[in-house]
């Protein structure tokens, strides 16, 4: 570890490198190229950045106890808090929203472009949590959807193209970061907990009924 290499960075390259820094420990994804709306997909300065000097930032942050990763196949870098302080603790909504996100992208897969990102909109998310996936019995509703699409974002797990999350219109592309935020092993394990869940409540509900 050398961290000797920081103080050879221009003033330019240290104020860019705080940057990237606070972007990791605050959102966890640095992905390739960014959404700007009227201009499609534009590169990510803060990407190209970490492609360079990536063995700085990933010796400094160790110090902090954060592990810096990269995939370089499609194209973000992450970290991972070695006390695990940047897990995200879900509520039920939440949780079948990012499920059915991961598994509209697993569907994907082979028809993604060289930005390896799965553009979905708003309806057709909903309507693979209720009827396609059947993760969730009901909707939930867009106040809550809108909470959980804005809060993806701020961690880089999508980025909105146009319109507004709580607009059934809404086109958002869902960035391959999801495969990171979500293994594979994890999603049958979640979805099978949700929907059983959700048989529990519905036989509760017709208990109480009867």
């Amino acid at each position: 570890m050398d961290l000797h290499r920081i103080e050879e960075l221009s003033q330019k390259e240290l104020e860019q490198f705080k940057k990237v820094c606070n972007y990791l420990l605050n959102r966890t994804f640095v992905f390739r190229t960014n959404y700007q709306m009227g201009k499609g997909r534009v590169n990510n300065p803060d990407y190209t950045f970490l492609s360079i000097h990536y063995e700085i930032v990933r010796d400094y942050l160790s110090l902090l106890d954060w592990d810096l990763y990269r995939d370089d196949y499609n194209g973000y870098f992450y970290v991972i808090s070695k006390d695990e302080v940047n897990r995200l603790t879900l509520n039920k909504a939440q949780t079948a929203i990012l499920l059915a996100l991961r598994m509209i992208y697993q569907e994907n897969q082979e028809m993604l472009g060289l930005e390896r990102d799965a553009v979905c909109t708003t309806q057709e998310l909903l309507e693979k949590i209720v009827t396609d996936y059947a993760i969730l019995s009901t909707r939930p509703n867009m106040d809550e959807v809108k909470r959980a699409l804005t809060m993806l974002e701020n961690h880089s797990i999508l980025q909105r193209i146009e319109g507004k999350f709580n607009q059934m219109s809404c086109k958002f592309a869902i960035l391959p970061t999801i495969l990171t935020a979500v293994s594979g092993e994890k999603l049958k394990a979640v979805v099978d907990a949700l929907r059983k869940e959700e048989e529990d409540d519905e036989e509760a509900e017709a208990s109480a009924a009867d």
